[in-house]
């Protein structure tokens, strides 16, 4: 009694689990009535052969379905190295985003000193300019003065004598001494053998 209540049962199952096999169409499930009927019109072979063939199915099933949790299993872990990465990266981004921030912050805090000093140098040049002009003219002034001093000195230096010049003038007068000294001897002689001659001036 218990046997063919199983296999009523095995049968009653078995249409249900093969048309959920995947890739099959799905067939309209039959009646209670009809698979009671069928079983009743099976031989026991025949049955045992579609147990079997159930068994073999679910079993198939079974596997594929655990080779699909297997792959969804790396397929998890690689996606969980995968966020991993990511986060890490999103952290080292992170990381470099608050650096370049700071750097930024930095060089625009620079870039208003700066700023700042360009002003106030820039107001420095506007307010020396009043009194550069005048002692740039001034300044001009005193070198077209002192040029022409320089002009006058040196007109004034070309019409003195120079050095050799009055060391020529102090030979010619040293050789007009000699000269006249020479000729001072000559008179002398001469003067003396008019003496002797007995001629007197």
């Amino acid at each position: 009694m218990r046997t063919s209540a199983a296999l009523v049962a095995a049968l009653v199952l078995a249409p249900v689990a093969l048309a959920e096999e995947p890739g099959e169409s799905a067939s309209p499930v039959p009646s209670p009535r009809g698979q009671i009927a069928a079983s009743k019109s099976m031989t026991p072979a025949q049955k045992a052969a579609t147990l079997e063939g159930t068994l073999d199915k679910e079993t198939d099933r079974r596997i594929e379905l655990d080779t699909r949790v297997v792959a969804l299993t790396e397929e998890n872990s690689r996606l969980s190295s995968a966020q991993d990465a990511l986060t890490r990266d999103k952290a080292s981004v992170a990381g470099e985003l608050a650096r370049t921030r700071d750097a930024l912050a930095r060089a625009q805090r620079d870039f208003e000193s700066l700023r700042g000093e360009y002003t106030r140098i820039a107001r420095i040049v506007g307010l020396s300019l009043a009194l550069i002009a005048p002692l740039a003219l001034l300044i001009f002034a005193l070198l077209g003065w002192l040029l022409l001093i320089t002009r006058k000195l040196a007109l004034r230096v070309h019409d003195v004598p120079t050095l050799a010049k009055i060391h020529e003038h102090q030979t010619d007068v040293a050789r007009l001494h000699d000269q006249i000294n020479a000729e001072k001897s000559h008179n002398a002689v001469l003067r003396e053998r008019l003496a002797n001659l007995g001629i007197v001036d």
